[in-house]
């Protein structure tokens, strides 16, 4: 028995420590760690003396060439924490290249991890394919994926598209704020690209995501809104890919702004641009994730009104109202993949055009 809880204690210390590295190594500082953890500050501030030793057998193993998912697995650490440490002292390109990321030169990002391995043509056959080729086929399933950065979320993005933000728009060690973190891509390709990372959402995972901060950004009127911190420190960028308009709103939370009225919705985004500029510096960038609206389903092209509509258009017009100026719009389209060969074929029937833009606006200030 003695040994028993001998051991269950090594287990919740460690899971301890490792809250703590998480967050002290994406930037949080010590009073918020303590808050978050329901700890004095100076219990933090003695386990931080501890960390340099914690990484040792990670190292130890990296070292001896085990992969990086068999040394997170063997230690229960998350994949990027590990990724952070088999990176260390690499430049950006070598991460790309070790991460087995492509880095694109021009302002058109597409994924080969979001093309197929293999191409499935009426769900049945699978014909193996070539990226290259892989849009040429219309309505194909899809199968792949880059797992190791981010949760399963609704709209989750793909690491890469966060990961080229950051080589373009900000340095290793950089401090980046993601205001709506979801699944918790941006705080995980951080690890990975050593930038430090102040993540909030309005779902709470304590035990999961430590280093995403609970707030809740939707308040009874939008005029209300708060910033989650106070710090003298400001976000050299900010990444902020929020919930679509009505698009997946039952599958967010209640409170989710997602289920807003396209009214509200607007005006919940013309309060959000001035605070952030509020609370940002000159220098600050703002990488906006976001797409048209359109309400296509069940109705032909040319019967579409746009009255409904929430256009990039509109977004840039908020944006350059509350002080902020676009700099780069950036195409990085949704993979086809939500469609599958029956849907595409009735859309065609029905002369639907469907959607699958999204934008990657970088804004400084006026």
């Amino acid at each position: 028995m003695d040994s028993y809880i001998a051991d269950h204690k090594a287990a919740t210390q460690l899971g301890i420590d490792l809250k703590i590295y998480c967050m002290n190594r994406l930037g949080i500082p010590q009073d918020r760690i303590a808050k978050r953890l329901g700890a004095k500050q100076v219990l933090i501030h003695n386990h931080l003396l501890k960390m340099a030793t914690l990484p040792n057998s990670i190292n130890s193993d990296l070292s001896r060439g085990f992969a990086v998912s068999q040394v997170a697995e063997k230690h229960n650490w998350t994949e990027p924490m590990v990724w952070s440490l088999a990176l260390e002292d690499k430049d950006d390109r070598e991460r790309f290249k070790e991460l087995g990321w492509g880095l694109r030169t021009w302002d058109q990002w597409e994924w080969n991890d979001c093309l197929p391995r293999e191409i499935y043509v009426n769900n049945s056959e699978v014909y193996p394919v070539k990226p290259f080729f892989a849009f040429c086929f219309s309505g194909a399933n899809f199968t792949g994926g880059d797992k190791r950065f981010g949760d399963d979320w609704p709209g989750r993005i793909p690491a890469q598209l966060i990961a080229h933000i950051l080589y373009y728009f900000s340095k290793q060690n950089n401090l980046i704020l993601d205001p709506m973190a979801g699944g918790g891509v941006t705080p995980d390709t951080c690890f990975a690209l050593n930038r430090r990372c102040w993540a909030f959402d309005m779902i709470d995972r304590p035990e999961t995501r430590p280093e995403i901060e609970p707030h809740t950004w939707t308040l009874p009127t939008a005029n209300q809104l708060a910033w989650p911190v106070s710090s003298k420190e400001v976000p050299g960028l900010i990444i902020f890919d929020p919930p679509y308009f009505d698009k997946k709103a039952a599958d967010y939370d209640k409170n989710s702004i997602s289920g807003l009225p396209k009214k509200e919705y607007l005006e919940f985004f013309e309060a959000f641009f001035a605070l952030l500029k509020q609370n940002s510096k000159k220098r600050t960038r703002l990488a906006f994730i976001n797409a048209d609206w359109r309400d296509f389903q069940n109705k032909p092209a040319a019967e579409e009104s746009g009255k409904g509509s929430i256009l990039i258009d509109d977004y840039l017009s908020i944006l350059n109202k509350t002080g902020w100026q676009h700099t780069h719009i950036i195409q990085a389209p949704m993979s086809a993949q939500r469609f599958s060969a029956v849907v595409v074929s009735a859309m065609q029937k029905k002369r639907i055009l469907g959607v699958t833009s999204r934008y990657v606006i970088i804004l400084k200030q006026q």
